[in-house]
């Protein structure tokens, strides 16, 4: 099974602006995201991240399997194919391992990334950087986790400056 984080981000670190704006978000093109949401059976997010993709109005991932992870078991879930997850992440990865899970997104949002870094439990990484200065905002990678060595995989470079990284996270006994 592998655990990938695929999100956006601005240059100057942001994963979102001031009171979760994601106006600055480019949507013209695809930037990869069907191939990569094709390739995925499971989501995993912050209750955070699920009470602003609420906001969208209709639910965006339709089929697919959702699990939002909070440290309280009273959230309301209210869309398709979506659980409550109120334990511990590495208990989380086995239960998906024997059901035979194999690419889970890590949708967001900072705090469960840091938990996941802290954790060693990330695989991949891939990063699309917005050619835009936010300023301020909610950073892609809060501090508070150990030291994580990533290889780069692979970059595209888009028309109008998006530019899309892609890691592999080094568990700790790998070298370059």
């Amino acid at each position: 099974m592998t655990v990938i984080l695929f999100i956006a981000a601005s240059l100057d670190g942001y994963i979102a602006g001031p009171d979760d704006d994601l106006s600055w978000l480019f949507t013209d093109a695809d930037y990869g995201f069907s191939n990569f949401y094709g390739g995925i059976d499971t989501l995993v997010m912050g209750h955070g991240t699920y009470e602003v993709i609420r906001t969208f109005g209709e639910w965006p991932y339709p089929g697919k399997r959702a699990i939002v992870v909070s440290r309280t078991s009273n959230l309301k879930i209210d869309t398709p194919d979506t659980e409550l997850f109120c334990g511990e992440l590495p208990q989380l990865l086995d239960r998906l391992k024997t059901e035979e899970r194999h690419k889970v997104w890590l949708v967001g949002g900072g705090e469960l990334v840091r938990s996941f870094l802290e954790q060693g439990l990330l695989d991949e990484i891939t990063v699309s950087m917005h050619p835009i200065l936010l300023g301020k905002g909610v950073p892609l990678f809060p501090g508070g986790f150990r030291r994580t060595l990533l290889l780069l995989k692979d970059t595209k470079v888009f028309e109008g400056g998006l530019v899309q990284l892609n890691y592999h996270v080094m568990p700790d006994d790998e070298e370059f």
